[in-house]
């Protein structure tokens, strides 16, 4: 097969992916836990609050963000994540055989850069939908493209980064948490063998997150996390605290700001911004980002799940 070279120029607005069967197994799951060293329970046992053993979604996001590399070739991809926005619907459960599609939906420029936006779902062998993401990603732009003016994300709400250092975290989500309530933090260390693992190693992907020439050739100082594993720590953080509401209402919208290098320390955060009023519940809403160890945010953005009691 003849692979289109990934830049923003090759890129089709329309442009579909898929369908691709994705076998939730054993080794599926387990490969996850590894990588962002989340050994939930209800990964690995067989009863869980959600009925049975699962998945996390966010990765079947990974596998849905990837399937781009069908048709494009995987290892001279040099672009960057930027914004990724995941919507929860139901459980990945252990066995169960998805099918995977996704679409160009939107191309644009910024700043003399390219920015391309993919829109992927997960449905089981019911055609009940599981997941969904979008993610916003920086293509490569070949010398000598012209720019043109492409349309433009609205500039929305921005995060503090605040954290009420008065106010004790909370573990459990409750309708009754007012704003500026904080979650209990997931602190998180940053090691190579699970970047590695977590952006292609079993499909012998070269990127800027597996191998060190290519990130320096890409101007960085060593490779670097995806955006992506900030927000499966993230993830984790809220399955603690929504608990199986996240996995059935949860959404969360994160920018990526600054990159994660290897033995960088993670720490995840949020904080309570409002409770909304729905037809079928009430939905907390969060302010969630990560920093590292020296303080700066990392990504940024919001998320959510109806909540009980």
């Amino acid at each position: 097969m003849s692979f289109k070279e990934p830049t923003f120029e090759a890129v089709e607005v329309g442009e579909e992916f898929g369908p691709i069967e994705l076998v939730v197994d054993d080794h599926f799951i387990k490969s996850y836990a590894f990588a962002l060293d989340d050994y939930h329970p209800w990964y690995g046992e067989d009863k869980t609050p959600l009925g049975e053993r699962t998945a996390s979604q966010c990765w079947v996001v990974e596998e849905l963000m990837w399937l781009f590399f069908t048709k494009y070739d995987p290892n001279a991809v040099v672009g960057l994540h930027q914004k990724e926005e995941i919507w929860n619907h139901a459980p990945v459960p252990y066995g169960a055989r998805l099918t995977l599609t996704g679409q160009y939906v939107d191309k644009y420029t910024r700043r003399g850069k390219g920015y391309v936006v993919l829109d992927c779902e997960a449905r089981d062998d019911q055609g009940q939908l599981l997941v969904r993401q979008r993610s916003t990603e920086i293509m490569r732009i070949p010398e000598g493209i012209q720019l043109g003016s492409g349309s433009s994300e609205a500039k929305g709400r921005r995060v503090s980064g605040v954290w009420p250092e008065d106010r004790q975290p909370v573990a459990e989500a409750s309708a009754k948490l007012t704003p500026g309530t904080p979650v209990q933090p997931l602190v998180k260390q940053v090691f190579q063998d699970q970047i590695s693992v977590f952006s292609g190693a079993k499909q012998n992907f070269r990127n800027v997150h597996t191998d060190i020439g290519i990130a320096r050739k890409a101007g960085f100082k060593d490779t670097l996390a995806q955006g992506l594993m900030g927000t499966c720590w993230l993830a984790e953080m809220l399955v603690n605290f929504f608990g199986p509401a996240w996995v059935t209402s949860g959404s969360c919208a994160l920018n990526y700001l600054q990159p994660i290098y290897p033995r960088d320390t993670l720490t995840c955060r949020g904080v309570v911004s409002a409770a909304v009023d729905e037809a079928n519940g009430r939905r907390l809403e969060l302010e969630l980002w990560t920093e590292n160890q020296d303080g700066t945010m990392t990504s940024a953005g919001w998320g959510s799940a109806r909540v009980e009691g």
